[in-house]
C-alpha cells in the first residue's frame, strides 16, 4: 500500500485530489483515466473539480431513481462470482492469502454474510443517500482502503470510469471488472478479519512468544536455503552476495542504513541493473522501457517485503540480530522472508545462533568463511599528540561535541584539512564528507563509530581518541566486536588498487593498551536473537482490550504478562523508545482520538524522543495530532523550519560556538523533515507535497556543508582552539545575519 501511495503522490493522482472530465457523456463513454489536478489546486489543498458537479449529482439522482440498482446488482454479482471462484481455488495472493486457508463451508458462510451486508448498503444508498458521502467525494484513498459503508459510492465511481490510472498500472488491472473484483476482495477480507477478531477468545489473545517462527506460516511452507557469508571487515563477503543478487530475477538487499541502501541502488543502476530504492522515507521505483517495475530492490531492513516471494534476499550485518533496539527487524527477516536463497553477511559470531534458528525453521544452512583482504597491524606506540597525525588518518571519538572540538583543534594547530562524520549528520552529508576525504580534499577524518558500516573510506590508519562511549545511561568500554568493526576500516581493499595494509593505534597509551588486550580476542558467539511480535500478531492481542485503550497501556500490560519470561533463543526488544513515543499520546488524551492501529504504527516511528530537542518533540506531537484530525498539510504548515538560517549565508564574523549552534538547528530541522517524509509514505493524503519537503531537505544539507566549511575558516582565525563546553543556545533573532 505504501508503494501505491508513493506512485500516486509522484504520478498522476496526487493525494486523492481528483479532476473530472468536462462532460457527463465523456465520463460515461470514454476509456480515459483520471488525471492530475493543477499545481495551483494542489498548493491550495482543494479539489480541482470542473463545473459539472451538477451533472454528477443528476447522474446519481438518476441512478437512485431508476432501475439501475438492479443492473448494478447484476454487475456486483458477476464480480462476486469471480472472487468466490478465486477463494475456492485457493489462488489469492498477499495481502489476501489468509483466505486461502479458510474451510469451504466457512467460505460459503462468509460470502453469504458479506453479500447480505453489501446489498443492504447498496439499497439504503439508493433509497436515501442524504446522510452518506456523495459519489464525487470518493478519492484514491477509498479505492486503496475501501470501507463497506462507502461501497455504493465506490461501485458507482467504477461504473463512471472514475478510477485513478495509477491503480490500474500498479495492480496490473485491465478493466473495470477487475477493479470491481479487487475492491470486493479487499472488502471481503476486511469482513473476514473482523469476524476472526470477534470470535477470538480473550484467553487466546495472549501472544505466543515460545516459537516466533510460527508467526510466518508462508515462509514455513517454503523450502529455503540459508547461506552465511562471515568474516572480518574488508573480506569481500558482501561483494560476493551482491554478485548473486545482480544475476537474480527477483530479490532484495536489506541493509542497516539508508546510506547503504542508496549505495547499492546507485551501483546497480549504474551497471544497467534495474533496481528500486525502498526506505522508510522514500520509494524510488526503477522501470524498464515498457513501464514494468523492477523485481530487484535495495532498502533498509525494516522495509523488507515479508509478504513477497523472491529468488534471493541479502541480509547485511547479520550480527545486528542481537541488537536490543533494532534486532527484531533482522530476526523477522531471517524467520519470515519468502526467498529461496537468503544470503546473510556479517560476523562469525552470528553463525551459532543462525544455525539454531535454522533447526527451528527446518531450513537448509550453508556457511562460507572469508579472510581479510589486506593486512591489519596494531602499532606498538601511541601517537601522543594531534600534531603527529598524518594524511589518511581517521581519529575516532564518541560525541558530536568532541568530534567538532577535535576538528577545530587539528585545523588550528596543524596544516591538515579535516572532515567529520557523526551520527547526527544527515546520511547525504556523511557520504559527501567521505567522498571529499577519499579524493584528497580532506587530509584527516574525525568520526564516530558511524564509520563502522555503510561507508567506503580510504583510511590508512585508525587512531582512537577514546575507547569508551556513553550508551545512554553510562560510559562503558567498547566491545570486542565494536573495536574490530572500527579498526577494520583501515586499509580497505579496492578493485583498482587491490590490497593495502591498514594500521591501528591510539592517541593515549591507556587506550592503546586496551586495543592490544581485545584485538586478538575472538568475538563471542551471539546467544539470543531480538524479537518483537509482528503487527498482525499484535492485532489479535489488542482485540481483548476495551475501545479507547491507549497502546501505552496495552504495551504495559504485555510487559507485565511477560515480565518473568525466559526464552532459549530469543529476548524481547527494548521498549524504552516505544514508551517515549507513546507518552505523547497521553497528552490531552490524544490516544482517545487516535485509532489503536495508528498508535501501533507510530510507535515504530524513526525518532528517539528521549534525546530529542524540544523543537523535535513539539513538532512530532503536531504530526500525531494531524493524523488524528485528518487534515491535509504540507511541510510549511507545521512552522518548524528556521527560515532565517536557511536563507542566510555562513557568517564569517560568527564565533565557533554560534556556528556549532547553527549546525544544531539545521540538524534538528533535517530530523523533522525525515520524520515528515516517513509519515508521508504511510499517510500520503495527510502529509502532502513531498517535493517541497525533499527540496527543503536538500537545502538544509547544503547549508550544513557550508557551516562545516565555515567552521574551518573560523578556527584558523579564532584565538580559541576549543569549542565552549557549555555554549549559550542562541535565539532565532541572534542567529540572523548581521547588517
Amino acid at each position: 500500500m505504501i508503494r501505491i501511495y508513493s506512485r500516486i503522490a509522484t504520478g498522476r493522482c496526487r493525494y486523492g485530489q481528483l479532476r473530472h472530465t468536462t462532460s457527463l457523456s465523456r465520463r460515461l463513454l470514454s476509456s480515459s483515466f483520471l488525471r492530475l489536478s493543477s499545481e495551483n489546486d494542489l498548493n491550495r489543498g482543494t479539489k480541482s473539480v470542473r463545473d459539472d458537479s451538477e451533472d454528477i449529482k443528476n447522474f446519481k439522482f438518476g441512478i437512485e431513481k431508476t432501475s439501475s440498482l438492479h443492473q448494478l446488482k447484476d454487475v456486483i454479482k458477476a464480480s462476486l462470482d469471480t472472487v468466490y471462484a478465486r477463494v475456492k481455488a485457493k489462488e489469492l495472493q498477499r495481502p489476501f492469502s489468509d483466505l486461502n486457508h479458510v474451510r469451504d463451508d466457512e467460505v460459503d458462510m462468509l460470502f453469504k454474510s458479506f453479500n447480505t451486508k453489501l446489498m443492504q448498503h447498496l439499497e439504503t444508498f439508493a433509497v436515501d443517500s442524504s446522510g452518506s458521502r456523495s459519489v464525487e467525494d470518493i478519492d484514491a484513498a477509498d479505492f486503496i482502503n475501501p470501507m463497506i459503508i462507502n461501497a455504493p459510492q465506490i461501485i458507482h465511481s467504477i461504473q463512471m470510469n472514475r478510477v485513478p490510472e495509477s491503480f490500474y498500472s500498479f495492480y496490473g488491472i485491465k478493466d473495470r471488472q477487475d477493479v470491481m473484483a479487487h475492491v470486493l476482495t479487499r472488502l471481503l477480507y476486511k469482513e473476514f478479519v473482523a469476524g476472526s477478531l470477534a470470535s477470538f477468545k480473550q484467553e487466546e489473545s495472549l501472544i505466543d512468544l515460545s516459537n516466533p517462527a510460527e508467526w510466518f506460516p508462508e515462509a514455513r511452507r517454503m523450502k529455503r536455503k540459508l547461506i552465511m557469508h562471515v568474516g572480518p571487515t574488508n573480506s569481500g563477503k558482501t561483494y560476493n552476495s551482491l554478485q548473486k543478487l545482480a544475476k537474480a530475477k527477483s530479490g532484495y538487499y536489506a541493509g542497516p542504513l539508508r546510506l547503504l541502501a542508496r549505495e547499492i541502488y546507485e551501483r546497480f543502476n549504474a551497471q544497467g541493473i534495474k533496481c528500486n530504492l525502498i526506505t522508510g522515507e522514500e520509494v524510488v521505483p526503477s522501470m524498464d522501457e515498457f513501464g514494468k517495475v523492477s523485481e530487484i530492490s535495495s532498502g533498509t531492513i525494516e522495509m523488507i517485503p515479508l509478504h513477497k516471494k523472491m529468488d534471493i534476499c541479502i541480509i547485511d550485518e547479520i550480527q545486528m540480530i542481537a541488537d536490543t533496539r533494532r534486532g527484531e527487524a533482522w530476526t523477522n527477516a531471517v524467520l519470515g522472508v519468502q526467498a529461496r536463497e537468503i544470503h546473510m553477511c556479517g560476523e562469525e559470531s552470528a553463525v551459532s545462533l543462525i544455525s539454531k534458528l535454522a533447526e527451528m525453521t527446518g531450513d537448509e544452512i550453508e556457511i562460507h568463511r572469508y579472510k581479510r583482504l589486506g593486512k591489519l597491524s596494531l602499532m606498538n606506540k601511541p601517537i601522543n599528540s594531534l600534531g603527529n597525525l598524518m594524511k589518511g588518518d581517521c581519529v575516532i571519538a564518541f560525541s558530536k561535541r568532541k568530534i567538532l572540538e577535535l576538528k577545530c583543534e587539528i585545523e588550528k594547530t596543524t596544516n591538515l584539512k579535516v572532515g567529520v562524520i557523526y551520527g547526527a549528520l544527515p546520511p547525504e552529508i556523511r557520504s559527501k564528507e567521505a567522498y571529499s576525504f577519499n579524493v584528497g580534499d580532506y587530509d584527516v577524518l574525525v568520526a564516530s563509530d558511524a564509520v563502522g558500516m555503510g561507508l567506503n573510506l580510504k583510511i590508512k590508519r585508525i587512531v582512537f581518541f577514546a575507547t569508551k562511549k556513553f550508551n545512554g545511561s553510562e560510559t562503558i568500554p567498547l566491545t570486542i566486536s565494536e573495536v574490530k568493526q572500527i579498526a577494520g576500516r583501515a586499509g580497505r581493499y579496492s578493485e583498482i588498487e587491490g590490497e593495502s595494509e591498514g594500521f591501528v593505534t591510539a592517541i593515549y597509551k591507556r587506550d592503546l593498551d586496551y586495543l592490544k588486550k581485545v584485538m586478538n580476542k575472538p568475538i563471542s558467539d551471539l546467544k539470543k536473537a531480538c524479537v518483537w511480535p509482528t503487527n498482525k500478531v499484535w492485532t489479535y492481542y489488542m482485540s481483548k482490550f476495551p475501545k479507547h485503550t491507549s497502546f501505552y497501556s496495552i504495551l504495559s500490560s504485555f510487559e507485565k504478562e511477560n515480565d518473568n519470561l525466559v526464552m532459549d533463543n530469543y529476548f524481547l526488544t527494548s521498549l524504552d523508545a516505544r514508551y517515549e513515543i507513546l507518552k505523547l499520546f497521553l497528552r490531552n488524551d490524544l490516544y482517545k482520538r487516535t485509532t489503536i492501529d495508528d498508535q501501533l504504527r507510530l510507535s515504530l516511528a524513526p525518532i528517539n524522543i528521549s534525546v530529542a530537542s524540544p523543537l523535535v518533540v513539539k513538532t512530532t506531537f503536531s504530526f500525531f495530532e494531524n493524523i488524528t484530525e485528518r487534515k491535509t498539510k504540507n511541510i510549511f504548515d507545521f512552522k518548524f523550519l528556521h527560515t532565517t538560517i536557511l536563507k542566510s549565508r555562513p557568517k564569517f564574523t560568527a564565533t565557533v560556538d554560534e556556528t556549532v549552534q547553527c549546525l544544531q538547528y539545521l540538524e534538528e530541522n533535517h530530523k523533522i523533515i525525515l520524520m515528515f517524509l516517513w509519515l508521508s509514505q504511510r499517510w500520503p493524503t495527510l502529509f502532502v507535497d513531498k517535493e517541497s519537503a525533499t527540496e527543503m531537505k536538500t537545502l538544509i544539507e547544503k547549508r550544513i556543508s557550508e557551516e562545516l566549511l565555515n567552521l574551518r575558516r573560523l578556527t584558523k582565525t579564532s584565538r580559541k582552539p576549543f569549542i565552549s563546553t557549555n555554549p549559550k543556545r542562541k535565539t532565532k533573532r541572534e542567529l540572523r545575519p548581521r547588517p
